[in-house]
């Protein structure tokens, strides 16, 4: 049978619209949880809807979060300890215009700025408008006591998507020394950020009312996902290593190296969201079990009949986009890490979060070459770690969001080129 998921979770971790998992779960943004094999029925608009029998909640708070990504759209919302109460997912509407980030702010500089913030926040509401009616009719069920719930919100994606939603100049994020015109963290009420839409007058007062975070941001390239990304993920221990490397149409990475932050980002194009193959671990499986059988070459070539007929629905184009998604990935692993005085070896754990998604081997990961042989068995495969450091936030009232450290511009390293190629290659 074949796989169906929410929209938002895609199977990770079973919440209350992904139904094969039984019961609400907490959601910390990692993937213990998964979808067996099996046809869910759900109502064609995703979400399940909740019978007569309301969960027992003595909070009266709701919270919503959601990721802004490039390509897809995720929301949660959950009660005040994090518990997921439903979800939804969509693709990103701005994808009508241009697919990538650079194509979205050349389109905004050329007059369709104020096309692609009206379509963001058009989605938003809606997205917002489905979990928060799902989560209060599994709180209240059809009864009352809607009206004395309040909201809270937060909401995080790359940094483009951030300045595209706030109506943020993006000049300064087109040209060198391509910085973000705001970096801080913006808190406003959720009508006088979506007031205007077209949908305003189905937003609740209690949504209306609400104060919505937006996330910080690091870089123009190192945006607010990845930083809620670690306050999902990282330990904070100093005397650790980490890694979190999220993985869409931009490829963020993040070291923790004994207590300090070095961050940078590789275009990763359509390869592991968004391209032919709506999981990328479908791909990554594929090209593994062509090197293993011997009829692709370490170049990514594929022997004929297969650089003809493809290979298992593999074909030359999709190892080719592979390959260049890897060799910037692997560059930016490799350098890094040397910016941040790490050695591979010395790394303790690394987080792999965005398009990989639940099902990814990790022997896969490997034997692909998509991670250095040095991470071997030390490996975390999560889920949406952005939306679970939204929730995390939101749960524990952080007032102050951690977002520092030092980026590294891989177009200014000498190196870059040199192990792009290099790593273009199925070399581990």
């Amino acid at each position: 049978m074949s796989k169906t998921y929410c929209g938002a979770c895609r199977g990770e971790r079973g919440c209350r619209d992904c139904q094969a998992v039984g019961g609400l779960v907490p959601y910390t943004g990692l993937t213990e949880f998964h979808c067996n094999d099996s046809t869910q029925g759900r109502p064609a608009e995703g979400g399940h809807v909740a019978g007569n029998n309301a969960i027992a909640s003595e909070n009266k708070e709701l919270l919503l979060a959601a990721d802004l990504g490039t390509t897809t759209l995720a929301f949660v919302c959950a009660d005040k300890s994090g518990m997921v109460l439903a979800s939804y997912g969509c693709e990103n509407p701005q994808r009508k215009v241009a697919a990538d980030v650079v194509g979205r702010i050349d389109a905004a500089l050329h007059g369709q700025g104020e096309r692609l913030t009206n379509e963001i926040k058009e989605a938003l509401v809606k997205g917002f408008l489905f979990v928060l009616n799902r989560g209060l009719e599994t709180v209240c069920g059809t009864g009352s006591g809607a009206e004395s719930m309040s909201v809270r919100v937060a909401i995080a994606g790359n940094t483009t998507m951030q300045h595209l939603l706030l109506g943020y100049p993006l000049e300064p994020m087109a040209k060198a020394p391509f910085e973000p015109y705001k970096k801080e963290t913006l808190r406003c009420d959720f009508f006088e950020l979506f007031g205007g839409t077209t949908q305003a007058a189905k937003v609740p007062q209690m949504l209306n009312h609400a104060e919505v975070t937006v996330f910080p941001c690091l870089s123009a390239f190192v945006g607010g996902d990845i930083v809620a990304g670690a306050e999902a993920v990282f330990t904070g221990r100093t005397d650790w290593n980490e890694l979190l490397i999220d993985l869409g149409t931009n490829g963020e990475i993040l070291l923790s190296a004994k207590g300090h932050r070095y961050g940078t980002a590789a275009a990763m194009g359509s390869a592991f969201e968004g391209g032919r193959y709506a999981y990328a671990s479908e791909l990554f499986h594929k090209i593994a079990d062509a090197l293993k059988q011997g009829i692709m070459d370490e170049t990514g070539l594929l022997c004929e009949p297969y650089f003809t007929e493809g290979y298992k629905g593999l074909l030359q184009e999709d190892v080719r986009e592979f390959q260049l998604a890897k060799g910037a990935l692997r560059a930016g692993i490799e350098l890094v890490c040397k910016y941040g005085g790490v050695a591979l070896s010395a790394i303790d754990r690394v987080y792999l979060a965005g398009g990989l998604g639940r099902y990814c081997d990790r022997e896969d990961l490997f034997e692909t070459g998509l991670l250095p042989e040095a991470f071997n068995g030390k490996v975390t495969v999560v889920g949406n770690s952005c939306i679970g450091g939204l929730l995390s936030v939101l749960k524990n009232n952080k007032t102050v969001i951690y977002c520092e450290g030092e980026i590294l511009n891989l177009a200014e390293q000498p190196e870059f080129e040199t192990l792009y190629y290099r790593f273009m290659n199925f070399v581990k």
